[in-house]
């Protein structure tokens, strides 16, 4: 494929594709965000509602990045700071939410441990704590970024031997402890799914239909996190393999082709596009495999329904020389 088509796909893509990407996969974590947000006793919906939380502004900040105009050029303040904040707080937010992911499919395998004090650490107040610690964790890892990246010759990026850490620490950070962090979890919960029958006691309402009721939504929520660590690994395996493939060829090749270099790009727009999806794909994914999820979304439009035509009620007005009447229109 020669380097003139490449560069037209990327155009395309990049014309068509990520705005779509950035505007469904808003929309979609919001719908995550409302509907786990009203189930508070559970620590995965808690991980789940901030790892979508997180997910839109990673979409809508980079989709500014899209379209704001940044010139390095005249060397001010104001060109350095965007060019640090451009490299940095992607990192932080998409962290954050992978973070969040991690814990969930950790605790899908405590939920369905038969040991007991396993299942107990599956607690809100936990998830808090731990809530909390990643978002104060990942700015700090995370600075070095907007400390090495600066402008160079009106080109802002990481240069000589941090962008070879920088990669490399990409390539662990993201590409290698999340997907097997969450490899690891969802084999020993699959097998703990194989070897016991779980049953999730709630925390109040002990009637049958209570206890029923709460042992499909954490089932549903198990195929949820499964299917999560799926998604996340074929959607981020290309950014890693991309970044090995620079690092050899930067380190073992004396120059680079134009096509090479085409190519290059080309795939790194591509794995950054996967990357959106992996952050865009969330609340389709609940739609298709939750039933519990589709409920919860169902009953979310109907509730929003009446509540807007509430306020059209039959109303009679009796004047000296007309009556007016007036639809009711509620549901």
């Amino acid at each position: 494929m020669t380097s003139p088509t490449l560069t037209a796909i990327q155009t395309q893509l990049n014309f068509y594709a990520n705005p779509s990407v950035a505007i469904l996969g808003g929309i979609g974590n919001i719908f995550v965000t409302i509907i786990f947000s009203q189930q508070h006793r559970n620590a995965c919906s808690m991980y789940l509602v901030i790892a979508a939380i997180f997910n839109t502004f990673y979409l809508a900040f980079n989709r500014v990045l899209q379209y704001f105009p940044f010139y390095y050029l005249d060397g001010t303040v104001r060109a350095f700071f965007l060019c640090k904040l451009r490299s940095y707080l992607p990192t932080v937010l998409g962290q954050v939410a992978k973070t969040m992911i991690v814990f969930a499919c950790i605790d899908r395998y405590m939920i369905t441990s038969n040991r007991a004090t396993f299942r107990a650490f599956s607690t809100t107040k936990r998830a808090k704590y731990l809530i909390v610690f990643s978002i104060i964790f990942w700015p700090l890892v995370s600075c070095h970024i907007a400390t090495e990246t600066t402008i160079i010759r009106g080109i802002c990026g990481t240069f000589g031997v941090y962008a070879t850490i920088f990669s490399i620490f990409t390539i662990i950070v993201i590409g290698s402890i999340p997907p097997i962090t969450m490899s690891i979890c969802g084999y020993l919960t699959y097998r703990n799914m194989r070897h016991i029958r779980v049953r999730i006691q709630p925390a109040v309402n002990n009637t049958n239909e209570g206890n029923v009721n709460i042992r499909q939504r954490d089932r549903d929520l198990l195929v949820i996190v499964i299917y999560e660590i799926f998604i996340y690994v074929l959607t981020a395996s290309l950014y890693p393999i991309v970044l090995v493939e620079t690092i050899i060829t930067n380190n073992t090749m004396s120059s680079k082709t134009a096509q090479h270099l085409q190519i290059e790009s080309f795939l790194l727009f591509m794995a950054y596009l996967l990357l959106s999806v992996n952050s865009a794909a969330a609340c389709y994914i609940y739609l298709i495999l939750s039933k519990s999820f589709r409920r919860d979304f169902k009953q979310l439009f109907i509730y929003t329904y009446r509540k807007l035509t509430r306020g059209a009620e039959v109303v009679t007005h009796h004047g000296p020389t007309r009556t007016v009447k007036i639809r009711n229109t509620q549901v």
